[in-house]
């Protein structure tokens, strides 16, 4: 395998084609579209093309002479890239548009559950935002209210109260502040427990698990504001002992796997599976059908196994022969500089992912990050013709610090975003520091 192609624009891309180049000195990675930024002589973007035309992505496939293609966007997966790629003959990993409704579709996941016996959380479904509001202040709560359909990373609210409850409804299915995603949703009762993530490789029946993660789904210090794509993540996660992989294999991935392979539904690659552990028993919150973005920065550079290998036993169907894969001990703290409030003449942007926000910002003070210490992995964020790099969308770039100890890699990674300026600049200043849990 030479050439492999990676569908994403966010720091996750970056973070899978850095995998790759690491671990195996002789592929070269194609990254559409990519960040022109990125100098790494086997990283080649491709800002030309985009996540929601599959078209010129097979054809750039086949000049490239893909051995190998992989959407990580969500968007990708639901545009049927994976499709259209083995429709063309190239090698593709990923969930095929039928098995992504296991992401952009909340209520599809939950009749799956239900069907299969897989604990989840009470629910239920709604089309038309007065008969939500009527359950609401007919139920007790708290409640969770979620965008049945993909919101990008947002459009989940925790609510404790029948007010936010009935806010959450009206941004979702009137308003649509989050988009197309919230014209239907799902109310679920609030689970109390301990929320954990689980990553693994599919390939077929078999899997291959990858290094848990720790997230920070808020907005804002202390764990407030409002749920979002992640602000930032760490790794090795605490709960990542050989105990809680066994419960989680036995609880919750064979049998999600078995109901996956029941409904005859393709699923390759990054399956990522939330919990809720309630006592000893584990509840499936989401899945993403694809790896998290900002979990991927700090879960893929503490593996050292050659990935191709990997990535190829997955097209042969010998995932199953792939020993466990070797990963490093060292810490990673991923804090996400995100676009935020900013004003232009005539108008200002609440920021991301508060409201609209502002592109085109000038990104300076990279250069001076200590590349030993800290990682860079673009996200949503381009170059103008005279080379500047600048803003182009909510979450722009990821510093990644590293260290023997999190407290260590926490202070490398808040060393460099420091040094990192652009109008309207945001971050959390406690990612590592206080748990998501407190």
């Amino acid at each position: 395998m030479r050439n492999v192609l990676i569908i994403d624009y966010a720091g996750r891309g970056h973070a899978f084609a850095d995998l790759f180049v690491r671990t195996d000195p002789d592929v070269t990675v194609h990254l559409a579209p990519g960040c022109a930024a990125i100098t790494d002589d086997r990283i080649v973007s491709a800002p030309w093309l985009d996540i929601y035309h599959p078209g010129p992505v097979v054809e750039y496939a086949r000049e490239i002479g893909a051995d190998l293609a992989m959407p990580a966007h969500p968007r990708s997966l639901t545009e049927g890239f994976v499709d259209e790629l083995r429709a063309a003959g190239v090698p593709t990993i990923g969930p095929d548009r039928s098995a992504t409704r296991l992401e952009s579709s909340k209520r599809f996941t939950k009749e799956l559950c239900v069907k299969y016996g897989i604990p989840t959380a009470g629910y239920r479904y709604f089309e038309d935002p007065a008969a939500a509001i009527a359950y609401v202040r007919s139920a007790d709560g708290p409640h969770v209210v979620k965008g049945n359909e993909s919101c990008q990373g947002n459009g989940v609210f925790i609510c404790e109260t029948e007010a936010e409850a009935i806010d959450a409804i009206n941004r979702l299915m009137v308003s649509r502040d989050f988009g197309p995603g919230g014209r239907t949703i799902i109310i679920e009762e609030k689970l109390v427990g301990r929320e954990l993530l689980y990553f693994a490789l599919v390939g077929g029946e078999h899997h291959l698990m990858l290094p848990m993660a720790v997230d920070y789904p808020r907005s804002d210090d202390g764990n407030r504001g409002v749920m979002c794509g992640g602000m930032g993540a760490f790794s090795p996660s605490p709960d990542d002992t050989p105990e809680e992989i066994e419960r989680f294999e036995r609880q919750m991935l064979r049998p999600l796997l078995a109901a996956i392979d029941a409904e005859g539904l393709h699923y390759t690659g990054v399956i990522y599976v939330g919990c809720m552990l309630v006592g000893d028993q584990l509840h499936l919150i989401e899945i993403n059908a694809r790896m998290g973005d900002p979990e991927a920065e700090v879960v893929f550079p503490r593996i050292t196994t050659n990935f191709t290998e990997v990535a190829t036993s997955i097209l042969d169907g010998t995932l199953d022969r792939q020993p466990p894969l070797v990963v490093t001990d060292e810490c990673f703290v991923n804090v996400v500089a995100t676009q935020g409030p900013t004003r232009e003449p005539g108008r200002s942007f609440p920021g991301w992912p508060y409201g609209e926000y502002g592109r085109g910002y000038p990104i300076t003070g990279l250069d001076t990050v200590d590349r030993d210490r800290c990682l860079v992995f673009y996200g949503a964020a381009r170059t103008r013709p005279d080379g500047q790099l600048v803003t182009d969308g909510g979450k722009n770039v990821n510093l990644v610090g590293r260290g023997a100890t999190l407290d260590e890699a926490a202070s490398h990674a808040y060393q460099a975003i420091a040094e990192v300026s652009f109008q309207g600049i945001r971050y959390r200043n406690d990612i590592a520091k206080a748990m998501p849990w407190d």
